[in-house]
């Protein structure tokens, strides 16, 4: 089973990487598992607007081709402004996350249900640029 970690590094099947990949195929299971979830399943969030996060996640992160990858799915929304508040929150000041931090977000239009799905493509995001960079620095021989 292929991922997108796999299209976006460009790993060749039978390669070291793809072997070494190979050795984990719940972890490739799961990551699809997971993107489906979160960037194709009924949301109150626009397919636009999780792409757009998601774009923006991977250029915090320094993580070109994910952001790429989401840049020709991107939209504007009226929501957006609080959609990336949310994310660079979570994504550079976890720290500072708290109940009271939702309120933006409520008074945007998103119900609970949504605010759950935003932090999880956020938190998923970050975890695949993390993958991406590791898998990279494999490749390297590191």
């Amino acid at each position: 089973m292929r991922d997108v970690l796999d299209e976006l590094l460009g790993i060749a099947p039978g390669s070291r990487l793809d072997t070494l990949r190979a050795l984990r195929p719940d972890v490739r299971a799961a990551g699809q598992g997971s993107e489906a979830a979160i960037f194709e399943a009924p949301s109150g969030l626009t397919a636009a607007e999780r792409h757009a996060v998601a774009r923006q996640v991977a250029l915090w992160n320094d993580c070109a081709a994910l952001a790429e990858h989401h840049a020709a799915k991107a939209g504007d929304s009226p929501r957006l402004p609080a959609l990336l508040a949310h994310a660079e929150m979570l994504t550079l000041r976890p720290h500072e996350a708290n109940p009271g931090k939702l309120a933006p977000l409520t008074a945007a239009g998103l119900a609970p249900t949504d605010i759950v799905m935003l932090s999880q493509l956020i938190a998923f995001v970050n975890y695949q640029t993390r993958m991406l960079h590791g898998l990279k620095l494999l490749e390297g021989g590191v």
